[in-house]
Parts: C-alpha cells; structure tokens; sequence
C-alpha cells in the first residue's frame, strides 16, 4: 500500500513537472510571438533622402541651373554695351523684398520612391499648417525637411513635402519645433497653396523630436 502511495505522489510530482514545463514553453512561445508581431508592425524609419529616387539629385540640380539662368535673364534690363560698361547690371541680391520679382517657384518633380506606396513610415520634420487654430489643432498640414519651408523659404520639391491628413486632428503646440510623425504613405500629387506633394501621410502618431 505504502508502495503504491509512494508511486502515485511520483506519478503527480511528475505530472506538476509537465505542466510546469509546458506552460514555461507557451509563454516563451507567447513573448516570441509577441516580439514578431512588434518587429512586424513597427514603422519603416527614414530620413528625407529615402523619399527621393535614385538619380533625382541630378535632376534637380539641372533644373535649379536653368531656372537661376533664366532668372537672371528675365531680371537683367535690356541696355547698350557702352551703358553696361559704365554701370554694371542689377544681379539677384538687388531685386527687393516683397516686390513681385521677389517670388520663388516650386522646382523640382512628382517622382517618388514607389515600394513606399502603402508604407507604414516614422519621419521628423516641421510642421507648416494650412489652417488656422487657436487649440493648436489641425487637421491638414504640410511636413518639411528644415524650418521655415514654404513660409520664410522657397518650397521644397514636391518629392521633399509630405501632405498629412489627421483624423482627429492633430495637437501642435508649436509649429518651430520639430516633430516625429507616423502614419501609412501614399504616393501621388497633392496640392495646397504653399506647396505640392508627392506624398501623402495619413496620420497615426505625433511625437516631440527629442535631441
């Protein structure tokens, strides 16, 4: 009798043992699941250039020569050699501000990187907004690689601005900070009054860009 006690407190000890074990192995199990699932749907980190195709810097620098030539064309007055040797003619740096030559085209293309069409990305930058709010909050805006696009500087191109659409809208304390943003990416052309995109964000996430 005793024999057969003994057996049986093994059998359970056991059998404890099993359950132990398995139920270590499922949560292990569970936290790897978990960890592929974070890793699966984090967002694709980029910086600006990751929105430029390959070759675009060539042809934005070619079309940054011919619009400065042809600038400096429009600007220069017509005069005599002997009137031009006497008084040399106005460049760029004389045009005055405010005045209507002292506007500055969007240059550049509606080319993008087409694998980030449905993306889930995380990118900083500036906020521009295309509306006014006295809460801060918007819910369309412009983000931009450097402070000031598109209001103090000529825009960007349009492969260099992001259209973002926030459903509910956004809080923005303060449009000179820079930002983090998270959402899917769209590619196409969208239009707005400071600017064109070649890229759409609908938003997910805001965040402080920590230093």
């Amino acid at each position: 009798m005793k024999k057969i006690i003994g057996i049986c407190v093994i059998l359970s000890a056991l059998a404890a043992c099993g359950q132990n074990a398995s139920t270590a192995s499922d949560a292990s199990k569970t936290a790897e699941t978990a960890q592929v699932d974070a890793a699966t749907n984090a967002p694709t980190l980029l910086v600006w250039e990751d929105l430029m195709p390959e070759g675009e810097d060539a042809i934005l620098a070619e079309l940054y020569s011919e619009f400065f030539e042809d600038l400096e064309k429009r600007n220069r007055p017509q005069i005599t050699l002997s009137e031009a040797a006497k008084e040399p003619s106005p460049s760029l740096e004389d045009i005055a501000e405010g005045s209507a030559q002292d506007t500055m085209e969007q240059i550049g293309t509606f080319n993008v990187v087409e694998d980030l069409d449905g993306e889930k990305i995380r990118i900083p930058g500036y906020i521009v907004p295309l509306d006014f709010s006295a809460k801060s909050e918007h819910d369309e805006f412009l983000l931009v690689p450097y402070f000031g696009a598109c209001l103090h500087t000529p825009p960007p191109p349009p492969n260099q601005i992001v259209y973002v659409k926030a459903s509910p809208a956004a809080k923005i304390p303060d449009i000179n900070d820079p930002v983090w943003l998270e959402g899917t990416l769209k590619t196409g052309k969208f239009s707005s009054e400071l600017g064109n995109s070649a890229y759409e964000l609908s938003l997910s996430k805001v965040e402080a860009y920590e230093y």
